[in-house]
């Protein structure tokens, strides 16, 4: 390295001064994106969080935070958004300083980085406008910083034939000077390692395992296969064991209905079927609902032809079923008929329907319908109060005694 620091870097006057507006809109950037992220936590974990930013139906920053948009590898935007702008705060006071040549053109960088921030505004922002229809306000913030930081690197920047000089050089002092391509080569790695780890971490929670105590001895159940509504890394995780003739689990179905559409994405409900048909189930020895098994089965098979929301309020609201009136629901989901009713033979679903009432018996179930909420099972029918005064308690790390 001290051959580096021998060169001189020099910067201009004009040059500086615009570095140092970037540095400090970097401070404004940074605050706001720590807000976001305090946003997104208090969202995702309090139902009645209402922040200044929550203005209108249109103007809304716990909607944006609560979309699948806003984060990518189940990290928050807005974290991103601290990672880019503490280095941007942490490299400009080098350029503007340091006398060492591996920082002599950081002016470039810096630009293809506002390139990316800008890029990714726009495309943030289209989503805001055409896929949501909500706003952020503090994103909006956020945007306007990354164009003028754009626009004022681009102030900051030499003329085109003196960029591209610096792309050689910097090059060239890669390929001459070991101790930067290992320095380099370190920060290549540990990115690669840090994308490959959080990669790793939102596979495995689409793969996730809930463990529950019955009678002090752990149970743990896998869903990895079965039909799933809501984003995987939801706070709160209900697994529902139901049986499609019990009209406690239409009524339950009711109840979790709307405790999606008021949680939104801070609920994810698994399904799981324990129909009280000893066609299918072993623990009874009588058809308590005939005909259950079949509907199990067609709800498995609606969920295989990627049609089981639909399906699901169709087969829970019949009030008989047939393999004729399981076949026209299927043709209104727009399933082939033929296809269905081979899959309704097929051993695939009956494995799948017989999984489920292992893991129930398992977990001890005697009747539907049975919830397990984040490792909690609560046995029978709870109305929608109850559920709610249940969600939010869970959602704020609370407990709440007597619930079994």
């Amino acid at each position: 390295m001290g051959k580096m620091e021998n060169l001189g870097v020099q910067i201009s006057a004009r040059k500086r001064k615009f570095l140092l507006i970037v540095w400090f809109l970097s401070w404004l950037g940074l605050g706001f994106s720590i807000e976001l992220t305090r946003i997104d936590y208090e969202a995702v974990r309090n139902a009645d969080f209402n922040p200044v930013c929550k203005i209108s139906e249109r103007v809304d920053c716990v909607a944006v935070a609560l979309s699948p948009y806003s984060k990518i590898l189940g990290i928050p935007n807005s974290v991103y958004g601290i990672i880019g702008y503490g280095l941007l705060l942490l490299l400009i006071p080098f350029r503007l300083k340091s006398r060492i040549r591996i920082f002599a053109h950081l002016e470039n960088y810096l630009f293809l980085l506002a390139l990316f921030f800008v890029g990714i505004s726009i495309y943030l922002a289209g989503v805001s406008a055409f896929i949501l229809h909500t706003f952020c306000l503090w994103c909006t913030v956020l945007y306007l910083i990354n164009l003028a930081f754009l626009v004022l690197i681009i102030f900051a920047l030499d003329s085109p034939k003196t960029i591209f000089q610096g792309f050689k050089e910097d090059f060239q002092l890669l390929k001459t000077n070991p101790a930067v391509l290992i320095g380099f080569l370190l920060v290549v790695l540990v990115v690669l390692v840090l994308f490959i780890f959080q990669l790793n971490r939102v596979q495995a929670k689409k793969h996730a395992r809930i463990k529950t105590l019955i009678n002090n001895r752990p149970v743990e159940l896998e869903f990895t296969e079965d039909p799933s509504i809501g984003p995987a890394n939801a706070p709160i995780t209900i697994i529902e064991f139901s049986d499609f003739q019990c009209p406690f689990c239409r009524k339950m179905h009711r109840v979790l209905k709307e405790l999606r559409q008021e949680f939104g994405p801070r609920i994810r409900l698994i399904y799981k079927n324990f129909p009280l048909d000893s066609d299918c189930n072993p623990a009874l020895n009588f058809r308590m609902h005939p005909n259950s098994c079949l509907a199990a089965y067609a709800s498995e098979c609606a969920y295989l032809n990627g049609c089981f929301e639909e399906f699901y309020e169709k087969l829970i609201y019949a009030q008989f079923y047939s393999q004729a009136s399981i076949l026209t629901m299927a043709s209104e989901c727009g399933i082939d008929r033929e296809k269905f009713r081979r899959c309704l033979n097929s051993s695939r679903v009956q494995q799948m329907v017989k999984r489920d009432i292992e893991d129930a018996l398992r977990l001890g179930i005697k009747g539907t319908p049975m919830l397990v909420i984040n490792g909690r099972i609560i046995r029978g029918y709870r109305d929608l109060d109850e559920m709610r005064l249940l969600i939010k308690a869970l959602l704020q790390g609370k407990e709440i005694p007597g619930w079994k």
